[in-house]
């Protein structure tokens, strides 16, 4: 006999299932009001405002689990995690629809009511996306007639987002030159940033490619984890970790083309002792890899390559490198097998339907 979870989930997929079959035939949506408003949140590399309006539409179509559902309310009503990330997302990875990890959770941070207070709480640049996304929350709540046309028009508009993407793949030789991946990963970070995610993951990857190269048995962890996951939330200390077999953390680093500040500095600091505590360890050091105006105004500075200084906070040193002398020191003493690794790493990461179109056509760019 199911429980009353799986019967919730079931009858989740069967909703997701319905609007992505009506959303893929061509017959026009009977009320397009909205067109425009749906138009903005794909506009937007933040995908979760779109995850939002779509976990919103999904939950007020179910009736037997949420009667009285209202994001404007409490969106935590419905449970979003637990129906995104488990049957909503089953879907959306079964029919190879693009997707983040947690996308609503990401967005939502904890705000019961989408309304006028989410909007302010947001950061000025994601505002008028919000904006958008409730004002067709609000749109579904006025009038149930709204619901199901939202929930079809942003999975047709997945599906055409689908095709784009698959349209900027690439075939590439893997290639071990150092130079040229040196110049290629240079490019994607100035050019497509991706709110973090690329200088995170190419960090991430060719540290992990120079261990497995090498044989050192380290394992890198957080490669693939959302640039905007938190360590909060991740339980992790930083952003990508050097650890042993046995899962004692050696090394934490930070990747960042943005101020690491002393706003950054107490939120890491926060986590780590965090950390500490839970897991009984004494993480002292962390290494923060980011561009020369990113670091902390008071480090103490050297005049080493590669470290441009560190800076102390509460018995915690972190310790500042350029990314790009990082990038290519490493590049450099990573084996020619690790080099290629790397390589085949990346692209498939931006192969990736989820990988954001700016990456895809940086990436495009450089191989043409």
């Amino acid at each position: 006999m199911a429980t009353p979870t799986e019967e919730r989930n079931n009858r989740i997929i069967k909703i997701m299932n319905c609007l992505y079959q009506k959303a893929s035939s061509t017959e026009p949506i009977e009320i397009e009001d909205f067109s425009e408003k749906i138009e903005e949140l794909f506009r937007t590399n933040v995908w979760g405002f779109r995850e939002v309006v779509l976990t919103v539409a999904v939950a007020m179509l179910d009736k037997t689990d949420f009667p009285n559902f209202k994001a404007s309310k409490d969106f935590y009503d419905c449970n979003p995690r637990a129906i995104y990330e488990q049957p909503i997302k089953t879907v959306l990875i079964e029919k190879n629809l693009p997707h983040r990890q947690s996308g609503p959770l990401n967005v939502a941070k904890g705000q019961h009511n989408l309304d006028g207070e989410w909007i302010s709480k947001r950061s000025k640049s994601d505002q008028p996306t919000c904006r958008v996304a409730v004002e067709l929350i609000n749109l579904m709540e006025s009038d149930e007639e709204f619901i199901e046309p939202i929930g079809i028009s942003i999975m047709r508009h997945l599906l055409a987002e689908k095709q784009e993407l698959k349209q900027l793949d690439i075939e590439i030789n893997p290639t071990s030159d150092p130079y040229f991946l040196y110049h290629a990963c240079e490019r994607l970070i100035i050019m497509a940033t991706d709110g973090g995610n690329t200088p995170q993951r190419i960090c991430g990857y060719l540290l992990g490619s120079f261990h497995k190269s090498m044989q050192t048995n380290i394992i890198v962890t957080g490669s693939n984890d959302s640039a905007s996951t938190t360590s909060t939330t991740s339980k992790k200390p930083g952003d990508i970790n050097e650890e042993a077999s046995d899962g004692t953390i050696l090394n934490v680093y930070e990747i960042t083309v943005k101020s690491f500040n002393e706003s950054r500095v107490r939120d890491s600091y926060n986590c780590i002792m965090a950390y500490n505590s839970e897991y009984n360890t004494n993480l002292t050091e962390i290494i923060v890899i980011c561009r020369p105006e990113d670091c902390h105004p008071d480090i103490q500075p050297t005049k080493l390559k590669g470290t441009m200084g560190n800076y102390l906070y509460n018995g915690i040193n972190y310790r500042y490198w350029n990314i790009f002398e990082w990038l290519s020191f490493t590049l450099q003493h990573t084996p020619a097998d690790g080099r290629e690794m790397f390589y085949s790493e990346l692209d498939s990461y931006i192969s990736d339907i989820n990988t954001s179109q700016t990456v895809k056509k940086c990436w495009q760019e450089i191989h043409s």
